[in-house]
Order: structure tokens, then C-alpha cells, then sequence
């Protein structure tokens, strides 16, 4: 009799599924990452980007995105709490970003101060 009784205890619980308990996502206004700002305009994006890189330039970073299959370019500058977009398929316009991301590199790499302005023309 206690063998029937443990039997069906074992396989009561070998059949119970056990699962753990999830927190909820918190509500779209609380969740934490960047915010994504798309320009229309390139003169825009070049002042919001460098501003954003001379403000801290060890957090931000770069990406050049090319897809052939549209022919566009888009480049993107973080850092971690706001991330400036900017694409295009024009050909004057990836000249003007090749011109920018150069420039960035460049200020990257030099040994000198940072502070020093993106424009020098």
C-alpha cells in the first residue's frame, strides 16, 4: 500500500513541469538603451556626430554599413546612449561621408589633443 502511494506521488511529480518564474519586460518608456535619432540631412548629422564625438571620445564609436543590393550607405556614430544614423545612395553624398569618417579616424589616432575641431576648411 505504501508502495502504490509513493509510486503515484513519483509520478505526480515526474510529470509535473516546473517552470521557472520570468520577470516581466518593464514598459517601452523604462527600458534602458539608445536613442536612435535618423537625419535626412547630412550637414545635421556631421555637426550632431562630431559634437557627440568631441563630448567623450572614448565611448564613441563608428560604423560604415554598404548593401549592395540597394546601393546605399549608411554610417552610424554611438555612444551607447545616443546613436546618430544617417543613409544615402546618392554619389555625392558618400563622398561627403568619406570625407567625414577620414576625418574621425584621423582625430582617433592622433597623438595630440582631441579638442581640436573636426572643421578645418
Amino acid at each position: 500500500m505504501l508502495g502504490e502511494a509513493l509510486g503515484g506521488l513519483v509520478s505526480w511529480w515526474v510529470g509535473r513541469v516546473v517552470r521557472p518564474r520570468v520577470p516581466a519586460l518593464p514598459p517601452l518608456a523604462f527600458r534602458r538603451g539608445p536613442t536612435m535619432l535618423q537625419y535626412q540631412t547630412w550637414e545635421e548629422f556631421s555637426r550632431a556626430a562630431e559634437k557627440l564625438y568631441l563630448a567623450d571620445p572614448m565611448k564613441a564609436r563608428v560604423v560604415l554599413k554598404y548593401r549592395h543590393s540597394d546601393g546605399s550607405l549608411c554610417i552610424k556614430v554611438t555612444d551607447d546612449l545616443v546613436c546618430l544614423v544617417y543613409g544615402t545612395d546618392q554619389a555625392q553624398d558618400v563622398k561627403k561621408i568619406e570625407k567625414f569618417h577620414s576625418q574621425l579616424m584621423r582625430l582617433m589616432v592622433a597623438k595630440e589633443s582631441r579638442s581640436v575641431a573636426m572643421e578645418t576648411d
